[in-house]
């Protein structure tokens, strides 16, 4: 149950996500590139982190996204990632590194082949997929101008000491459900308390009437609310 729920349903889209390679960290990952896409206009990016496999994968989050993307004009990835086991796990350091390369090096590399919206970036992750979040997130603000954790594993021990003094000023959400599963609503909990004792303003916000569920309309609501004038990764 910590480990993760059914993809919500949402609309077909006009092009279908393709699964990719990373040419240099080898990351495999899928990835969502709009029908709205123009090269001459920057489109804004979301990284979507998976939680516990095989509860919840990367396949699962861009099925949930790709539709947002669509409608926002947003380019959307998903990647395969490491020590994502909400169930069990800790979200380990060794594979936080891990997952940093790999995010980072797509990241870089789509940025040679889309005009991405370098000014207006998220990732965000449900369940075990809230150890990537926070912990990329964080330490990279000059790349994520928003981090959002959805219904999220938090762990103080395997992030603190991580992240740049500059990462308050980054934009952040947690949300849990109402009837989520105590570890994560207690996580989640853990993690605004943690944050807003060290600067960050985190917006809370709890679902009702919902336990372990996805919503990542609360999350692009978020996104948009926060959006920023463009900076293109492509000149003009």
């Amino acid at each position: 149950m910590v480990g993760g729920c059914a993809v919500p349903p949402t609309p077909e889209t006009p092009v279908p996500p393709t699964l990719e390679q990373d040419p240099v960290s080898r990351a495999v990952f899928w990835l969502y590139v709009p029908s709205t896409y123009k090269p001459e206009r920057p489109s804004p990016l979301i990284v979507t982190c998976h939680g516990t496999p095989p509860y919840d994968v990367a396949r699962h989050h861009i099925l949930e996204w790709k539709w947002y993307g669509e409608q926002n004009n947003c380019i959307v990835i998903a990647p395969k990632l490491d020590a994502t086991d909400g169930i069990i796990g800790a979200g380990r350091v060794s594979g936080m590194i891990a997952n940093e390369r790999k995010i980072m090096s797509i990241i870089s590399h789509l940025g040679y082949h889309y005009n991405i919206d370098r000014a207006n970036m998220m990732i965000t992750g449900f369940s075990g997929g809230g150890f990537p979040t926070y912990w990329v997130g964080l330490r990279h603000p000059d790349v994520f101008s928003c981090v959002v954790a959805r219904n999220c594993n938090f762990n103080e021990g395997s992030l603190d000491g991580w992240w740049p003094p500059e990462a308050v000023r980054t934009s952040v959400l947690v949300y849990y459900g109402q009837y989520d599963p105590f570890p994560i609503k207690n996580q989640s909990q853990n993690a605004i308390h943690y944050l807003r004792l060290r600067g960050f303003a985190v917006e809370e916000k709890v679902i009702p009437n919902t336990g372990h569920e996805r919503r990542p309309d609360v999350a692009m609501e978020f996104f948009r609310r926060h959006w920023r004038p463009p900076q293109g990764s492509v000149p003009k």
